[in-house]
């Protein structure tokens, strides 16, 4: 399904008082990281962008923008093809979007008008396209014009009249004619264009005429096959450095390719990566996805969403109703946006060829990128996941208060209804975090992420403040009303998130709804929807 661009964000009718509680303390004590005061290993200086802040002393994680644009790959790019080759994005069995299709008929017919008699001529199209539009291009010759009516009739008999007795003693109708009135038609078949003559005493030639038609095609276009039925809960990647999946928090929440040999160094699934069993690593191409920086952020991250409710450290938002699946090495290798693409053919191919339940992707990151090309790629990347149903949470800014309505912020500022973009309230709930950006136009909601606890590698569990920590609290909440209600697709739930937060008046004029995250609106939401005859039946 294609989904083109990202609706505005309806600002909610009611104020509702929150009562969202935070989770449980842990049932043993928790064992915390030394707080980190340096660099974490995120940052490139070549490549921060103007709304780079460098992060406070404490707890404070900044959002990582990988390495710099440009910065060449660690491996060849013929290691990335997955097989037998990139993904090409294949729209689903059931989406009536499809490529533009152009067609082009023409006759030379040469064919005598005579006098007060009824001159035909037909082209076919073989295609089966609905028009978007329709030209006719037409060379006749005649002595008065006043004299004749010219009319087109399309295949399912609709007629169309080009021309009636209008120009007097002027002769030839030669030129263009743009045919809107046959919008919606099929072209397939055959089309008759009849020219009569109406009056005596003048001599003319039909010499040649042609149809230019564009529109989508209406047969299987593209789709070489059907799409691999999804089953099981709804899976989110959190695209990131790696997710530490032996964590006692994280062991039974992750994601397990059931179509991979663990450690036999075979590609046993046949989709161009050696023992994905967690997800994949975009940085090494391998499914070593604990290899690379970012570990820490990458399993933080994942905590925050689906964390085991196991009496120990935290307990995720969508504990128990989601999987994740790793996509890690993000700031490895290449720089963030080839890593991106990388991963986003990833889990296309991973969802339409073998069937993961894919529904969102947690995207804690990004960087500003004032090169056109590279935003059209950012956006034909994200335009990826939109065509394969995939909602993209980003992260906005860490910019101490900065405005990004005008910054071309990469993932959170592309504009397709498929991105959610989250900026983060202070631990309280209360008003806007003093680390986070905002943005109107391109912000759409904020939630916690100040002092969030959540999971770290080697079985420990830590406090992090950043809008990397509110992003997968948004992330959990989508996975929530994706496993409530499995039909609806990533637009539905990013519109319900925007239309079921809580407004805050310290929010107004900063993120688009002027509203927080209600996680038990938004879940009673999609509820409600498995009774609403609107809700998509596929995805």
């Amino acid at each position: 399904m294609e989904i083109s661009r990202k609706p505005k964000s309806p600002v909610s009718q009611s104020t509702r008082p929150s009562d969202t509680a935070r989770p449980a303390a842990a049932a043993r004590p928790v064992e915390k990281a030394p707080a980190q005061t340096a660099k974490d290993g995120f940052e490139s200086g070549s490549a921060r962008g103007s709304n780079f802040v460098d992060r406070p002393k404490g707890n404070f994680v900044d959002r990582p923008t990988g390495l710099p644009p440009g910065t060449p790959s660690a491996l060849p790019a013929t290691a990335f093809t997955f097989g037998s080759g990139h993904v090409a994005v294949r729209p689903f069995a059931d989406s009536a979007a499809r490529a533009p299709v152009t067609l082009k008929a023409s006759a030379t017919p040469n064919a005598k008008v005579n006098d007060l008699q009824t001159t035909t001529s037909t082209v076919s199209f073989d295609q089966d396209v609905k028009l978007d539009s329709l030209k006719l291009n037409l060379d006749l010759a005649h002595t008065y014009k006043g004299d004749l009516v010219v009319k087109l009739t399309s295949p399912s008999g609709k007629t169309e009249t080009l021309h009636n007795r209008t120009g007097g003693s002027a002769d030839n109708i030669q030129g263009n004619f743009d045919l809107a009135a046959f919008k919606g038609e099929s072209t397939k078949g055959t089309w008759t264009l009849s020219v009569e003559d109406k009056a005596r005493r003048d001599t003319g030639t039909l010499k040649s005429w042609s149809l230019d038609a564009a529109g989508q095609a209406t047969g299987p276009g593209p789709i070489e096959e059907p799409q691999k039925p999804l089953s099981g809960p709804p899976v989110i990647a959190v695209f990131d450095g790696g997710v530490d999946f032996k964590h006692s928090d994280l062991d039974d929440a992750m994601w397990v390719n059931p179509n991979e040999v663990a450690g036999d160094g075979v590609d046993n699934d046949g989709n161009g990566v050696k023992d994905d069993i967690y997800g994949y690593n975009v940085g090494y191409n391998s499914g070593d996805v604990m290899r690379g920086s970012g570990t820490d952020h990458g399993t933080h991250v994942a905590g925050i969403i689906a964390a085991e409710d196991n009496g120990e450290g935290n307990t995720g938002v969508a504990a128990g109703k989601a999987k994740i699946m790793s996509l890690g090495g993000l700031y490895n290798g290449a720089d963030l946006l080839t890593n991106f693409e990388r991963g986003v053919d990833y889990m296309v191919k991973m969802k339409t060829e073998h069937g993961v339940n894919i529904r969102a992707v947690n995207a804690s990151f990004g960087n500003e990128y004032r090169n056109p090309a590279d935003v059209k790629r950012w956006t034909d990347a994200v335009q990826k996941l939109a065509d394969a149903d995939i909602l993209l949470v980003a992260a906005t800014a860490n910019g101490n208060g900065s405005n990004l309505n005008d910054v071309p912020d990469m993932p959170a500022n592309i504009d397709l209804p498929n991105v959610i973009t989250v900026a983060s309230m202070d631990k309280n709930n209360d008003k806007l975090a003093r680390f986070s950006s905002h943005g109107d136009k391109v912000v759409e909601l904020a939630a916690v992420g100040e002092d969030v606890l959540s999971t770290v590698p080697g079985g420990r569990w830590e406090e992090m403040s950043g809008t990397s920590m509110a992003t997968p609290t948004v992330a959990g909440a989508a996975a929530l009303m994706f496993a409530e209600n499995p039909n609806l697709t990533a637009a539905q739930v990013r519109d319900l998130l925007v239309q079921t937060v809580e407004v805050d008046s310290d929010l107004k004029g900063k993120v688009s709804t002027s509203g927080k995250l209600d996680i038990e609106a938004a879940v009673a939401a999609a509820k409600a929807t498995l009774d609403d005859d609107t809700t998509v039946a596929g995805r």
